[in-house]
Order: structure tokens, then sequence, then C-alpha cells
């Protein structure tokens, strides 16, 4: 399969870094493991654009699975919330998440609605200044249960607002830009809020930071 023929070679690289690494072709300098260290990090960055690629493509074409039961939005947002937390402390920011949601309930896949929260929660620390706060909330609204992921950071460009949905399209796109993406983690976010029957927005002011907001449909609890 095309996810094969691509993984394959990616994941071998990383194999060989690790056995130069340990030592397995003799001793190492410093110079040379730096270099191997520089390997290690193109080499994730690659394998992580391939997974976007691939995952954005079977979203694409709907063979992307999607087992929409009820989900509690606390389980969400503390499973979250642990994931992001090497993120966080790599910045010495801060998480306000509103996991006190009580009974509060959408249809969801689960693994989808943590992947949508994840990349918003991503995008809101990489766009942040270090020791920054970054908040994750829910409110029910007619029916409907409105997530919110904000932060105070750089905030986007009014003409890019909506452009930022599409696939490949980053929100800093200068040549100079000063964060790492493949540009598409929104475009996913926004075809796994769609294919849940929700929607995703943002809105933002340059220097005030943004908030995404993601609707779900409310549902009882079985």
């Amino acid at each position: 399969t095309m996810s094969h023929e691509l993984r394959t070679p990616l994941n071998a690289i990383g194999g060989f870094v690790s056995l130069l690494e340990d030592g397995v072709r003799g001793p190492m300098t410093d110079a040379q493991r730096d270099d191997l260290a520089r390997i290690r990090v193109a080499q994730a960055r690659l394998l992580a654009l391939v997974n976007d690629v691939l995952h954005h493509s079977r979203l694409r074409n709907g063979l992307a699975p999607c087992d929409i039961q009820p989900l509690l939005v606390s389980r969400a947002f503390s499973a979250v919330a642990e994931m992001i937390m090497t993120q966080l402390q790599a910045k010495t920011m801060t998480l306000d998440c509103d996991e006190d949601t009580g009974s509060m309930t959408v249809a969801a896949d689960q693994r989808n609605l943590e992947q949508i929260l994840l990349n918003l929660l991503s995008n809101a620390i990489k766009f942040s200044s270090p020791g920054g706060r970054v908040s994750m909330t829910a409110t029910a609204v007619n029916g409907w249960v409105q997530i919110m992921v904000a932060d105070k950071g750089e905030g986007i460009p009014r003409d890019r607002l909506e452009a930022i949905f599409e696939p490949f399209v980053q929100v800093d796109s200068t040549l100079t830009r000063r964060h790492e993406g493949t540009g598409l983690g929104l475009s996913i976010s926004r075809d796994l809020a769609q294919a849940m029957g929700g929607t995703i927005s943002v809105t933002s002011e340059l220097g005030k930071g943004a908030t995404f907001t993601v609707m779900l449909p409310s549902t009882p609890l079985n």
C-alpha cells in the first residue's frame, strides 16, 4: 500500500540512526552524534508529514472510521490535558481546563474529538509566548456543546481566518516563519468535526490571540 511504501523507508532511517547512536558501528564523535540528532529530527518531521497526508487523504475519501457514541466531555478533556502536558511544560505554560463539565455529553468519536482538541491546543501553545496560558472550555448551547480553545498569542491576520482550514496553509506563511508544521492539522480538524455532524470556526485579533470553537451535537448519556 501507499502507506507501507512511504513509512517503511522512513522507519528504516530511524532504525539505522538508533544503531549508530548505540555504537554498533564503533565509537562516535560528538560531531557525529550532533549530525545524527539532526537526521532524527528531520526523519520525525517527515514521518509526521506523511502520517498527516495519509490521514487527510483517508478523511477526504471517506475511508476513515468514525464511531459516534455518547461521550462525556470531561472524559475527552482529561485525556487531552494529560497528552498535551509535555508540550506545555516545554514552554512553561499553563492550561486552564474546564474539566468540571458535569454530565455534559456529545455525540462524537472519542479518538477524533481528542485529535481535534490536541491539534487546537498544540497550535495555541505553538503561537503563544513562553509562560503564557491557554484555555479549553465547554458550554451547552441549544442542543449543542460548544467547545472553545483559546490563547493570548500572536493571533491570525483577518485575511487568513478562512484560509487556515485549507490543506497545507500555514498561519505564518512567510519564508522566515518561526513555527514548524505541516499545514494539515486544522484541515484535518475541520474534516473530523464535519464527519461527526459538527463545525469548527475561529475568531482572532492580531497580537491578542485566537479562539477556536468546535460545535458538536449534544446527546443523552446512555
